[in-house]
């Protein structure tokens, strides 16, 4: 397959993991020489001012529930020859958006998180997103091919949404621009915290919600400072806080622990940390892992669903304990923190690994499976 042009859907620009995953694959594909637009509902122009170097193009429509037809329109005027939508409802999008436009773009599904988790336990009260299962179920059929960041990911798709294995599925983890991190990471921080070397400080950056399982990180902690002073810093914003709050209250941990929002720059406090903490209950593939990795951090992480024990490759980058257990959490945290030479040992290993996840790479994988690991499969709505 001749591939000049290829396009990326999904939300928007504004931040958070899909804006840093396209971004970089945009990046990615252009130096690679190949034309791409990533295309999204809506961005101001400022937005657009953030990112000079990338075509981006706007659907010029508020939600997702009304895109399909600002996406036919797409479609029939730029042609692109792959379209890479991202999540879910975007991949539902673009299928049959195709469909009705009638062109011929190859389509390959993203797919970045465990759905019979997500819809099962983080998003069970949003009656609107119990039926994306059934549709994708019955639309996934349609894609070219799908590209899942872990292997649990794909399995959860083959088990629960039944993705027939004709299909073409690869894993590709998602794409990190490593020059970027490590030089926002060099930024100073300006957390007083940061200029007490005495007391180390473990970092998270999640968003306060059930499937970060903070409430483990919390407990954990509290068994720490038990045993030595320790400081928890918690980047992220999310419905959870009040409940989070109260805990560290419950726990008597509320002077140790910080939760200060959202940060555009979480890079310097990943790279300034003692430990980097990711203790969710699954995950697609933490691109927040994969950056505090590209800083150099010591990471541990639960062996839960997902592609973190991945990214660290069962213990070998980084620390993998048992999944949802605040006592074996602990002690992997007071194991890096009492043994400095364990902490460099990952700290090094971390490093390294994090080569792995250069967006040019990246990008390259995707596009090998588009042009080399795919057949076009004949489907009826053809």
């Amino acid at each position: 397959m001749t591939m000049k042009k290829v396009a990326i859907l999904t939300h928007d620009i504004g931040g958070g993991a899909f804006t840093s995953l396209g971004t970089a694959l945009s990046r990615g594909f252009q130096e690679l020489g190949i034309n791409c637009e990533f295309v999204v509902l809506k961005a101001t122009q400022a937005e657009k001012e953030q990112y000079p170097n990338i075509n981006i193009v706007t659907l010029n429509t508020q939600r997702t529930a009304f895109s399909l037809l600002p996406t036919v329109r797409y479609l029939k005027q730029s042609k692109p020859d792959v379209i890479f939508p991202m999540p879910w409802y975007f991949n539902i999008t673009a299928i049959w958006a195709r469909y009705l436009s009638g062109i011929d773009s190859q389509i390959i599904i993203g797919e970045h998180n465990i759905i019979s988790l997500e819809t099962g336990i983080e998003h069970q009260d949003k009656l609107h997103l119990q039926s994306l299962p059934m549709l994708m179920r019955y639309t996934y059929p349609y894609g070219d091919g799908l590209i899942a960041v872990s292997q649990d990911t794909i399995a959860d798709l083959v088990e629960t949404i039944k993705v027939p294995p004709r299909i073409p599925m690869r894993v590709i983890f998602n794409p990190i621009d490593l020059d970027r991190v490590q030089q926002l990471a060099k930024k100073p921080t300006d957390h007083p915290w940061f200029l007490d070397s005495e007391t180390p400080t473990i970092v998270t950056v999640a968003r306060l919600a059930k499937q970060k399982q903070l409430d483990v990180l919390l407990r954990a902690f509290a068994r720490v400072v038990k045993i030595q002073p320790a400081r928890l810093l918690i980047l992220g914003e999310g419905p959870l806080r009040s409940q989070l709050e109260n805990l560290c209250y419950e726990l008597q941990i509320e002077d140790c622990v910080a939760m200060p929002g959202y940060d555009r720059n979480p890079y310097r406090y990943m790279s300034a940390c003692d430990v980097f903490v990711l203790a969710s209950a699954w995950e697609g593939c933490p691109i927040a892992l994969q950056e505090a990795m590209a800083c150099g951090a010591a990471v541990v992480v639960n062996d839960a669903p997902g592609g973190s024990k991945d990214l660290i490759e069962y213990g070998k980058h980084g620390m993998m304990v048992a999944a949802g257990d605040s006592e074996a959490l602990a002690t992997g945290i007071l194991q890096i923190l009492s043994n400095s030479s364990l902490k460099q040992h990952y700290q090094n290993q971390a490093r390294k690994r994090a080569r792995d996840f250069q967006y040019l790479k990246i990008a390259q994988q995707y596009l090998d499976f588009s042009t080399t690991g795919l057949v076009r499969q004949e489907v009826l709505c053809r």
